[in-house]
């Protein structure tokens, strides 16, 4: 075993035929093991799989699920994590293991169900110094896991690949305010893996000096928030890519977070009697407990007048550590930029996600039945109030009307025809505005190192609004980008080709720094307020003014009708949906 332990890496010989001669000669075989065994200097051996890309059928070394902080349990619960300690023996990283405590995944008490801290690593050449890819999956920060996101597709290049997991909802988020629950939990584990990756990816090929961080939705405010926190420090990653999701979003960064950490103890039945007992409380809840009580809060905030305040699913601005903390100020009060190049952008139906969300748990999926356009106005107000307009709510609504809604739209008031309103209004407040001005802020600091780009290109549906009643023409929807660079769905051969225009983009901006495809315009830098960027269509179509993707769901449903007279065929099917709801 001691030799095992100073050996790179271990192959069985079958397997090994497709290796080059120089990789032979650096490999010593086992043959008690089926997979690529390799040593991880200063923690212990890790056993993998082989598998290969989807187009070409380059092999693939896997290695799921490897532990990078011990299980965040006792007192660690809630805490920034600690790293991985050496193990004994090899680790079994052949498949994927379990996903981090969320709804989906806990219907009964498992006591190892926090020990989730894992990261996947892919590459295809383990010897080489390649640039490095490190993934952060979405899923509202409550919900995700690294096993959907393969490396099928983006293999298909020389980087190498990390997907990472971290602690979700209430163990990822919570904060009551102290130093035994300070929140921010999750936004240290995505540093740790981070420093991992500093410390290990050589073992696997990949270069540590060369490292993109990117990830979507959930995990694209993480990404934001490893560039704004002044606790990661210099050197992690010099490049990041942030799809649908920013800290410049009014739901991501928690306005009280103590008030909705102590209305989840209360849920689920902690003695309220001192602080000290409400952290202890939660320490000790059962994990299903926790996962519970979190859902039911965003329930009950979603139902409730005004903002909601939702718990355990936000990052903490500020807190106890003062300016030790993850978060010390809200970027927007911060001066300072992290200089790395940098690629921002959406999907053009990204309102339909978050609508959705206010369909189901505000409205209980019930259409409301407007009697006068004044009903219309007054929830639009409503809506601008949910998604964090704030104070500004009647000078935005005025935006909305003119710019979204035509007087004969706002006669009829019909819940179902103003439907792509709605959505547009909902995707701008909710991540579109963000969205731009982090694009906006970086250009301006960094001139020539932002990328802006609009995803719009219509591939095989994402169930991603179960439930939603309204079919909407041509919806490109929030994450339906993802499946063009994970293999998540089966892709015609049109389909083929855009996923291998998204790949290239994303794999030559990891290498280079500038993102590029073949046949494919020029991609440029952002180098005014709103612009250029780049339309993700197939072929892709160099845009000047970004301003134009707040309408663009709108627009397409007015494109679908060919008018707007009332016998249009979008108003006779709105109209016709809105009768079965009454029936």
């Amino acid at each position: 075993m001691g030799n095992l332990r100073q050996s790179h890496f271990i192959v069985h010989q079958s397997a090994f035929l497709v290796l080059s001669i120089a990789m032979i000669l650096q490999t010593v075989y086992a043959a008690d093991h089926r997979g690529p065994v390799v040593g991880i200097k200063g923690l212990g051996l890790v056993e993998g799989t082989i598998g290969q890309t989807a187009w070409t059928g380059r092999p693939i070394y896997q290695f799921f699920n490897v532990k990078y902080a011990e299980a965040p349990v006792g007192d660690l619960r809630f805490r920034a994590p600690v790293s991985v300690l050496p193990w004994e023996g090899i680790m079994n990283a052949t498949a994927p293991g379990r996903a981090c405590p969320q709804s989906r995944t806990i219907s009964t008490d498992d006591p190892n169900a926090e020990d989730c801290l894992t990261l996947s690593v892919y590459s295809n050449d383990l010897t080489k110094n390649r640039p490095v890819m490190l993934y952060v999956h979405g899923g509202a920060f409550v919900v995700g896991s690294a096993e959907r996101f393969g490396p099928g597709y983006l293999l298909e290049k020389d980087i190498v690949l990390v997907v990472i997991q971290y602690r979700l909802g209430t163990l990822g988020f919570l904060s009551t305010g102290t130093e035994a629950i300070p929140g921010n939990a999750a936004m240290f584990d995505v540093l740790e893996s981070l420093e991992w990756v500093s410390r290990h990816i050589r073992n696997f090929g990949g270069n540590p000096d060369d490292v993109t961080i990117f990830g979507e939705s959930a995990g694209g405010h993480a990404v934001s928030a490893m560039l704004h926190s002044p606790r990661v420090r210099e050197g992690l990653f010099n490049r990041a890519i942030i799809q649908s999701g920013t800290l410049f979003m009014p739901w991501v960064t928690c306005q009280n977070p103590t008030d909705g950490a102590y209305e989840i103890a209360r849920l689920i039945g902690c003695s309220m009697e001192s602080a000290s007992e409400i952290d202890s409380c939660l320490k000790q809840a059962s994990v299903k407990d926790l996962v519970e009580a979190q859902d039911e809060h965003k329930r009950m905030e979603f139902r409730s007048p005004g903002y909601p305040e939702v718990s355990g699913a936000c990052i903490t601005v500020g807190g106890v550590f003062g300016e030790q903390s993850f978060m010390p100020v809200h970027p927007r009060d911060s001066t300072t930029l992290r200089d790395v190049q940098l690629i921002v952008g959406m999907n053009s139906q990204e309102g339909l996600i978050f609508f959705n969300e206010y369909f189901r748990y505000a409205l209980d999926s019930v259409p409301i039945e407007f009697h006068s356009a004044w009903d219309f106005v007054e929830f639009v107000e409503t809506l601008n109030i949910k998604f964090g307009s704030g104070a500004f709510v009647d000078a935005v609504v005025g935006y909305e009307l003119l710019s979204k809604v035509k007087w004969e739209e706002m006669v009829r008031a019909n819940f179902s025809e103003l439907v792509p309103v709605l959505i547009d209004i909902s995707g701008n407040l909710a991540l579109k505005y963000g969205s731009v001005e982090e694009a906006n802020r970086f250009a301006k600091a960094y001139p020539g190192q932002v990328y802006l780009y609009n995803f719009d290109y219509v591939g095989p549906p994402s169930p991603v609004t179960p439930g939603f009643p309204y079919p909407f023409p041509n919806s490109v929807g929030h994450g339906d980008e993802l499946k063009f660079l994970f293999p998540m769905n089966e892709l015609n051969e049109e389909h083929t080709q855009m996923a291998k225009i998204m790949v290239d983009l994303w794999t030559s901006f990891a290498i280079t720094g500038t993102p590029q495809a073949d046949n494919v315009i020029p991609w440029p830098a952002v180098s005014r307020p709103f612009g250029p960027y780049l339309r993700l269509v197939n072929p892709p179509e160099q845009m000047e003014y970004f301003v134009e993707e707040l309408t663009n769901s709108v627009e397409k449903a007015r494109e679908y009708t060919g008018s707007s007279a009332s016998a249009s065929p979008f108003l006779s099917m709105c109209l016709d949906l809105t009768s079965k709801w009454r029936a």
